[in-house]
């Protein structure tokens, strides 16, 4: 057995920064798609149903393989898995930049989904492995801000780039930063030799045993609500705003907003988890934020919306930073991490696919957009008590 305080880490901060970043890239490559996407749809004679196949390959080829990249990342380590990744998000924008057609941008699309899921999967382990446990909130704080890092620089990044040099361009750069940053992980990142494999008691635990764990499934259908009023916002507000007379440019703003605002929160939330010494009193308070946060993005399209919005990203986004730092005192042993980040990211993938489905029948239910987030409250309650039952 290891004892962890003879454990020589790297600087948290700087671990959690490098990982941090490689999964920037691929949210990055993952947002490059949403705003030149009829100008792509256009050049390829794409219709819209099909274009849209360009961003929801991401969560589709994510339910499928969360749980098996877990165990891959369990038999070659996080490390090298989120190198891995790295090279498929690299090489998946290599070949959509030789696309000659929409099926094939799509393919492509779709390899780099592979990459996304992985890194999706195997940073918060690798975190996990490679930060002291007392800086481990922390870190996972820094390690959450990868998505919205990625959305913000790629929205603003992404145009101008695309008038300048073409999507041939915009791929070809895009893969080539996600080579650099790849490559920082694998040169930057050191395993402690306290760690290295002939010194770790090999264990017979099955992988299987995670799903016997009440606590982590509590935890994780948890998260499933969250996902669910998260994508709910984030998928409809702007169709809300803009057909009350909110110009396109406003909606894009506010519901980006919360994206913005998380790159605040989740380190905030990441610290005073560390400081406090838990991780549940933050977890059901960012959840219980998002219920009016929602009706009120839902509800106005004057003040009230940006006190949603706020409230959304300073308080809410703290949540997947909470959830990550908790996975592992709900599933301690270090055999299982790889089946229960694998079902965690499984979950999210299904909470994301509900959150987009959900609201349209919501709407013919209620008749109308505020009515309809109002059936967003029972989803919230029970994620509540979800996340209230699971002992962390």
């Amino acid at each position: 057995m290891i004892n962890e305080n003879k454990i020589k880490y790297q600087p948290w901060a700087m671990v959690a920064a490098l990982f941090m970043f490689s999964g920037m890239v691929a949210a990055m490559h993952q947002f490059k798609i949403p705003t030149i996407m009829t100008e792509v749809a256009k050049s390829f004679n794409m219709p819209l149903e099909q274009a849209a196949w360009m961003m929801s390959i991401f969560t589709f080829v994510g339910i499928f393989l969360a749980l098996p990249t877990g165990g891959l990342a369990q038999k070659f380590g996080p490390k090298n898995m989120v190198v891995a990744a790295a090279v498929l998000v690299a090489a998946g924008s290599l070949v959509g930049s030789m696309a000659t057609s929409g099926g094939m941008l799509i393919f492509s699309r779709a390899i780099e989904g592979v990459g996304f899921i992985l890194v999706t999967v195997c940073g918060p382990m690798a975190i996990g492995k490679y930060v002291e446990p007392s800086k481990l909130g922390s870190a996972m704080g820094i390690w959450a801000v990868w998505v919205s890092v990625g959305q913000v620089i790629a929205f603003n990044l992404t145009p101008p780039l695309y008038k300048s040099i073409g999507l041939s361009g915009v791929w070809i750069v895009y893969a080539v930063l996600a080579l650099v940053l790849g490559s920082a992980v694998l040169v930057g990142i050191k395993t402690p030799k306290e760690l290295n494999s002939e010194n770790i008691e090999q264990s017979n635990v099955k992988t299987s045993e995670a799903f016997k764990n009440k606590d982590l499934w509590l935890l994780c259908l948890s998260f499933v609500t969250f996902c669910i009023l998260m994508m709910s916002v984030l998928t409809f507000a702007p169709t809300f705003l803009t057909k009350n007379g909110v110009s396109v440019a406003t909606a894009s703003f506010a519901t980006s907003l919360p994206m913005l605002l998380g790159i605040i929160a989740s380190p905030i939330f990441g610290g005073l988890s560390d400081k406090i010494g838990s991780t549940k009193s933050l977890h059901l308070i960012s959840l219980f934020a998002m219920l009016p946060a929602a009706i009120m993005m839902f509800s106005s399209t004057g003040i009230e919306m940006y006190v949603g919005a706020v409230i959304f990203g300073l308080v809410g986004m703290g949540h997947p930073a909470m959830v990550l730092a908790s996975i592992g005192k709900v599933n301690p042993q270090p055999e299982l991490a790889g089946t229960g980040i694998g079902l965690l990211m499984t979950c999210q993938g299904l909470g994301m696919f509900l959150g987009s489905m959900l609201m349209p029948y919501f709407l013919q239910m209620g008749g109308n957009w505020t009515a309809a987030s109002w059936f967003l409250a029972p989803v919230a309650a029970i994620g509540l008590i979800l996340g209230a039952l699971s002992k962390f």
